[in-house]
């Protein structure tokens, strides 16, 4: 009798071994009392070729009247080079006769369960699977999953939602980038790629490119003007009057409006000042998806995704400092609360971050209903610290993404922000010049994610008792209209979030 754990890779087998207290490694696997611990070197199978069901396709550059080739039934093969070794001893201890439990310990999400599927079927093995279902790669985390692992069947959608994710990759890249290869180029030793994923992402590039392209510069011209009231002083910007032609907002086009306008300006008349005040409230942020994860680290560090998704991945599995990375889940489970009060109490020991949790400590935790919803849970939650400490030293990327996660985590359970906004219109004759400025009133979870957000240096009050100014000088600024910028990945990724929610044809 004995029970095989297959993980996805050396490292979390290891972990999952030292937790099971299984010191004696071999070549490709730990072995224990009754238990051995292999590992996958990710995805060791490969969905077969156009040319491994017919050869004739190896002549495919001739003609694309084969195409598209559908396989009754797609099949697998082991991918060539380093892997095929572990594969050969993962298959050998798995259809050993003496298993009586095989334990998919893969990463918890789909690519996870193909991982583990292909190589169990591969392996011929009869013996029953259960799954552990790994959040954290914590000590305890591992523990409670061993604990509580289930049968592989409650997790039987994911894998089948991994199959037709790869074989709807491989109906459009095989068939697609052979076709465009036949038809599209001329040189037959040129490589064309299509692809199901990439091609949609092409192609909204492209889009907005076409759109840079066809762009033609117009001219106009920008006026400020400074404002000084009894007790302010402030720039506003021209954002219309008698303009004779209508166009956008702070544009002046002609050079008979700018003419006027100048008029009125060496008139030397005082301007009309009204005032608008409002409040508004700025949410604390939910806690971080792969994807909102990697867009603020764009925008923050200028990374790119993959190296956002790398550095989480090394805090997820070497340092165990936060929770699994691959999730498409902002909130937590209700059951999570009590492990969430120890998690912001460890944090505590960290000097930057003290301040912070006494004064969660203090005051509550706020957003309790909104950041734990068990209905948005999916197979993941949140990527959220998970209350280690760093015992070794963390890389220059490592720290800043983990400060990043610590902070947006705690102030998560902060209260709102209040923003006073103030709008200051100048009437000049009819021409109109506002300002907008703003500033935090209570910072609320902007204490832990600071923001500069104040009133400019000398912009005062506007009297109801005094409401005109002088204006004391101006600038006209000669520019050109420019094109949309460019696509920077951060926006990409929210492009391709929502990509699809245009389309019109409810059947797509």
């Amino acid at each position: 009798m004995s029970i095989v754990v297959l993980a996805e890779k050396p490292s979390v087998a290891e972990d999952i071994a030292k937790m099971l207290n299984i010191n004696k490694k071999e070549a490709t696997h730990w072995s224990g009392e009754g238990i051995i611990v292999t590992w996958a070197v990710g995805h060791m199978l490969e969905l077969k070729y156009m040319d491994d069901y017919n050869p004739d396709f190896k002549n495919w550059r001739k003609t694309a009247d084969d195409l598209p080739f559908i396989p009754e039934e797609f099949e697998f093969k082991p991918k060539s080079g380093s892997t095929r070794k572990q594969l050969t001893a993962v298959k050998k201890l798995m259809a050993d006769k003496a298993v009586t439990e095989v334990v998919n310990a893969c990463d918890a999400a789909r690519e996870g369960e193909l991982i583990f599927q292909t190589i169990y079927h591969y392996s011929k093995s009869k013996s029953p699977v259960s799954r552990m279902w790994l959040q954290s790669m914590t000590k305890e985390a591992i523990q409670r999953a061993w604990d509580e692992r289930k049968s592989a069947d409650e997790y039987q959608n994911l894998a089948d939602a991994a199959y037709s994710r790869s074989q709807a990759d491989w109906l459009i890249g095989m068939n697609g980038s052979r076709i465009a290869q036949v038809c599209i180029t001329k040189k037959r030793t040129e490589s064309i790629s299509l692809g199901r994923v990439q091609t949609a992402t092409l192609a909204i590039l492209v889009d907005h490119e076409l759109e840079i392209l066809q762009h033609t510069a117009r001219p106009f011209w920008v006026l400020t003007a400074q404002f000084e009231g009894s007790s302010s002083s402030w720039t506003g910007r021209w954002e219309g009057g008698k303009s004779t032609e209508d166009t956008k907002a702070h544009w002046i086009l002609t050079p008979e409006d700018k003419e006027r306008i100048q008029a009125l300006l060496d008139s030397k008349q005082q301007a009309k000042v009204t005032q608008k005040i409002s409040e508004s409230k700025e949410r604390p942020p939910l806690n971080f998806d792969l994807t909102t994860l990697q867009r603020q680290a764009n925008s923050m560090f200028s990374w790119p995704a993959k190296r956002t998704l790398n550095v989480a991945q090394s805090l997820y599995e070497r340092h165990k400092l936060t929770t699994y990375p691959r999730t498409d889940s902002r909130y937590l489970p209700t059951d999570m609360k009590e492990t969430i009060n120890t998690t912001l109490s460890n944090l505590g020991q960290l000097d930057d971050m003290k301040g912070f949790i006494e004064t969660l400590t203090s005051n509550g935790l706020k957003n309790e209903k909104r950041n734990f919803n068990d209905a948005k849970v999916s197979d993941h939650f949140a990527i959220i610290p998970t209350g280690n400490l760093p015992t070794s030293s963390l890389s220059k990327d490592e720290q800043r993404l983990f400060n990043m996660i610590v902070r947006n985590f705690i102030a998560s359970w902060y209260g709102e922000a209040l923003i006073e906004k103030q709008k200051r219109t100048a009437d000049l004759g009819g021409e109109i010049f506002t300002k907008e400025a703003q500033q935090y009133t209570t910072l609320g979870w902007r204490e832990v994610v600071p923001k500069n957000l104040t009133f400019p240096e000398g912009w005062g009050t506007v009297s109801e008792e005094s409401p005109m100014a002088d204006i004391s000088s101006h600038e006209w600024k000669e520019e050109k209209s420019k094109p949309p910028a460019r696509i920077k990945e951060a926006r990409l990724l929210s492009l391709m979030e929502k990509a699809g929610k245009d389309i019109e044809d409810e059947d797509l």
